[in-house]
């Protein structure tokens, strides 16, 4: 039976479908194929092979009692900009820290702090147990619980972004979670337990509030994406290409129209250099480790704050002098600004564009007392790197303030001074809170430092996902 499911595995690449091994129908065609096929009888074996692979993607739409089938034609549904009315904000209460000593639930808190005064929040738990213990934290830290949902969905970690729902709505009101394979920002695979398990959280969400599931066979993380909500999306290229080498540019265009009903679709070639893909090796200049990071995701540097209106970050050339990490991402980000310069809307208009002043470089050291260490350790390195159990590596945060959070009366960005910083550091959390009081002189802006979260290879917007009123 295994060597069913590797022949499974193989073809299903090729044809770009997504395997997961489930669904009894699926199981006995397949077996039966491959019986088939080592009899000699090709041709039906194949046929009987691919009934099988086509039985486990129906499988899959419907394991957890959600149908593709209830959903009306994708054509119909759009995803929200950010910035438009939120029915609530959905986070993960943290698995587990990413550094000895910098619990990631500080950002947690500080974020429901900020969040509900304005808007409701469904907090994912593991179980009751657990829901009863974070009561207990919010109640100690004097966070009122009447806009908290308690949702119970199992998670591996917190970044919502990329492994939640994706919430989908149509003019009638009606929602739909889109459904994308998931593999660990590309460096483990999707059978991999992690992944399995993170991949199915958004399934479970729908299940629970009873909302059809638009799948799709490729593999997409939503901190990939951004949306204008009138028709427009941007990307990174080499991420999505990354994550789907069997599929085109052209074959995920018209996936993505298929899915989000877009007209115009920007890719920009490459994010920022510290965000390189995790296991790719050390950051420019070779002293360096990125921590989990996902090959460049967008919402590290280009933001839609408004319909017409993008954020973009900026490197100086007084930044690149001695950082050879700035100087990869200044040309990446100069390419980007002339493609967004002469790029249009769905409507053909062009974009106002605002810089926004790039982070100061954080580093932090780490050895065995550290659980990051640990997964990094278990990566296969491209350039052949190996650390050792006893070592100590440097990796570079990917601090960046283009992760904020957009919800109902308040937009949640990073600020990273603290005592003993620069005061650069200070001058530059300043600068970007004036651009965002600017873009939304009607909301409050919070500040609030992510490092514990940065950690981990993301920011605030990577742990958050918002639900659009309907």
């Amino acid at each position: 039976m295994l060597g069913s499911f590797v022949i499974l595995e193989a073809v299903s690449k090729k044809v770009g479908w997504q395997v997961e091994r489930k669904g009894p129908i699926h199981t006995f065609l397949v077996f039966t194929g491959v019986i088939t096929f080592m009899k000699k009888y090709a041709v039906l074996g194949i046929i009987v092979l691919l009934a099988g692979i086509y039985a486990n993607t129906m499988a899959a739409d419907t394991s957890h009692s959600v149908s593709v089938n209830d959903a009306v034609p994708a054509e119909t549904f759009v995803f929200p900009a950010e910035f438009e009315e939120h029915q609530s904000v959905w986070l993960a209460w943290p698995t587990n820290e990413k550094a000895n000593g910098q619990p990631v639930e500080e950002v947690t808190l500080a974020m429901l702090q900020a969040l509900v005064p304005h808007v409701k929040v469904d907090l994912m738990v593991q179980d009751e147990y657990e829901q009863d213990q974070v009561q207990r934290i919010l109640t100690l830290y004097n966070i009122p619980t009447d806009n908290v949902r308690f949702q119970l969905i199992p998670h591996d970690d917190i970044w919502v972004r990329d492994m939640g729902p994706i919430f989908l709505k149509n003019s009638n009101q009606k929602m739909i979670v889109a459904d994308f394979g998931f593999n660990s920002w590309g460096c483990l695979p999707q059978t991999d337990d992690s992944s399995m398990k993170e991949e199915q959280v958004d399934r479970l969400v729908a299940r629970d509030l009873e909302f059809p599931v638009l799948r799709s066979s490729i593999i997409s993380e939503g901190g990939n994406r951004e949306f204008n909500g009138k028709g427009t999306m941007m990307v990174t290229e080499a991420v999505e290409l990354q994550r789907n080498p069997s599929w085109t540019k052209a074959l995920l265009e018209a996936e993505y129209k298929r899915i989000f009903n877009v007209q115009e679709i920007i890719w920009l070639p490459e994010g920022v250099a510290e965000d390189q893909l995790a296991c790719k090796g050390k950051l420019p200049g070779g002293e360096l480790f990125s921590t989990w990071t996902t090959g460049g995701h967008i919402d590290e540097y280009a933001r839609f704050v408004k319909e017409d209106t993008i954020l973009l970050l900026r490197v100086t050339k007084r930044e690149t002098i001695r950082d050879p990490v700035a100087r990869v991402t200044y040309r990446n980000m100069r390419r980007n600004h002339n493609i967004l310069k002469d790029a249009t809307d769905q409507d053909g208009n062009n974009f106002n564009i605002i810089r926004v002043p790039s982070a100061e470089p954080i580093y932090q050291d780490m050895d065995k007392t550290d659980p990051m260490f640990h997964e990094l350790r278990q990566l296969t390195y491209e350039d052949g790197t190996v650390i050792g159990e006893d070592d100590t590596i440097t990796i570079m945060l990917p601090a960046s303030y283009l992760n904020f959070v957009i919800t109902n009366g308040v937009v949640l960005i990073p600020a990273y001074w603290k005592e003993g910083r620069e005061e650069t550091v200070r001058q530059k959390d300043e600068e970007f809170k004036e651009i965002m009081e600017g873009v939304y002189p009607d909301r409050e802006i919070v500040q609030i430092n992510p490092e514990n979260v940065n950690i981990g290879g993301g920011g605030m917007h990577c742990i958050s996902q918002q639900m659009p009123v309907r």
